[in-house]
């Protein structure tokens, strides 16, 4: 079997990126041509694919001997692309707040969070209850679940094939009080989370009461 190898444009797209976050100034066509040994033409086309994917972006102009040269960036997609640990991270920190809360103080905190960050999405949600559920999974989606709204025994549900927290709700399912606080405040509804991915159920579902007449 072949080992897969990573075709040209791709290892030299990897490397104007790489290229990028090392620079603490913004960086040239001429620049991204003399490290990948390409022409200056083949170094622009690299660079205007990246700019159209929203992974780098235009930043101050730099001086030469001739005409200023444009500049190029990292944008925040672009820095995504390099790898965090943000599980660990995670985990890391929830392990250190179990440590001095108790079990409730735990759940309380969590449920704070939750409610704190859907203070600061309310907006997009809207105040129509009979469209507030589908706003809500598309929120999700742009959060990093694979979320839509579903049709229940007792209304529409949220139904997600992963969840942001997979790795810390398989440890601890506390955590589960953050997405529950997030969708109950979001709502202005009771949520029950009648399936769960940690409990080894395929999917997370969450059923919402009925809005208050």
């Amino acid at each position: 079997m072949n080992d897969f190898v990573p075709d040209a444009s791709v290892r030299s797209r990897d490397r104007i990126l790489d290229l990028l976050l090392k620079s603490e100034e913004p960086v040239g066509v001429q620049a991204v041509s003399t490290a990948l040994g390409v022409s200056r033409n083949a170094a622009h086309q690299h660079i205007m694919a990246l700019e159209r994917e929203g992974l780098i972006e235009r930043s101050a102009a730099i001086r030469t001997r001739g005409r200023p040269s444009q500049g190029y960036r990292l944008s925040a997609a672009g820095k995504a692309t390099f790898p965090r640990q943000y599980a660990l991270l995670a985990r890391q920190m929830l392990e250190e707040l179990a440590r001095h809360l108790g079990p409730e103080e735990l759940r309380t905190t969590l449920q704070r969070i939750g409610r704190s960050l859907a203070d600061s999405l309310r907006a997009e949600v809207g105040d129509d209850p009979d469209d507030n559920i589908r706003r809500i999974a598309a929120l999700m989606r742009e959060l990093g679940y694979e979320s839509r709204a579903v049709d229940g025994d007792g209304g529409r549900e949220i139904e997600a094939h992963n969840c942001v927290f997979h790795d810390l709700a398989m440890a601890d399912q506390t955590i589960c009080e953050v997405d529950l606080a997030l969708l109950g405040s979001l709502s202005g509804r009771p949520v029950v989370h009648r399936r769960c991915m940690a409990r080894g159920e395929r999917s997370c579902r969450f059923a919402f009461a009925p809005p208050k007449s």
